[in-house]
């Protein structure tokens, strides 16, 4: 019993989660960055410095992306009981009931967050935490989502770690407003300069 107090009274759990959503978003923007806002002429140059490097960065950016989205999504608890650090368990933890309408916008963002989980899941655990060999056999992309999708995702994460930051602390704590998420235009820059 007290270790579960200990639990549901740590405001250190949102603090903790809040800065990991925050890592989260800077590997994020580094990624978008580099492969996907970058210009025909950075692209060009990241290929003649490094091909192979800048293949597999994105291919290691991707896959932990898509990795930590399913994790902070995962259920509350894994299948040996053990608290999984996740949005399930912050819900779970910090007491909503007292408060009918945020505790309903809680649980639609939630569902809008697990819809998102659900496009992602396959390719978690088909590729990227297991080699399930059907699918790697059928070489088929797995676990995508639009731009806007995405945009979405980041948003609703951010909602929900207001509000809980908000009831702890007094405050909204705001992962997407966060300053320097990600230098990667400097690297740009550096390779345009060779």
């Amino acid at each position: 019993m007290a270790e579960n107090q200990l639990h549901i009274n740590s405001n250190e759990d949102i603090a903790i989660f809040a800065k990991h959503c925050v890592f989260m978003r800077s590997i994020y923007r580094h990624s978008r960055i580099l492969f996907e806002e970058s210009t025909e002429e950075d692209k060009a140059c990241m290929s003649r410095t490094a091909p192979i490097f800048f293949g597999d960065l994105n291919k290691m950016f991707v896959e932990y992306i898509i990795l930590q989205v399913c994790k902070i999504t995962d259920p509350a608890k894994d299948l040996r009981k053990n608290d999984n650090h996740t949005i399930a368990f912050l819900l779970q933890h910090y007491d909503f009931s007292a408060d009918d309408p945020m505790k309903q916008i809680l649980e639609e963002l939630d569902a809008q967050l697990q819809a998102f989980r659900g496009k992602l899941l396959p390719a978690r655990n088909k590729l990227i935490s297991h080699s399930d060999r059907d699918a790697i056999l059928a070489g088929k992309a797995l676990g995508g989502a639009s731009q806007s999708e995405w945009n979405q995702f980041w948003l609703n994460l951010q909602e929900v770690i207001c509000i809980i930051y908000k009831k702890v602390f007094g405050e909204c704590f705001y992962i997407n407003s966060v300053a320097m998420l990600s230098d990667a235009h400097k690297l740009l820059n550096a390779l345009k300069s060779q």
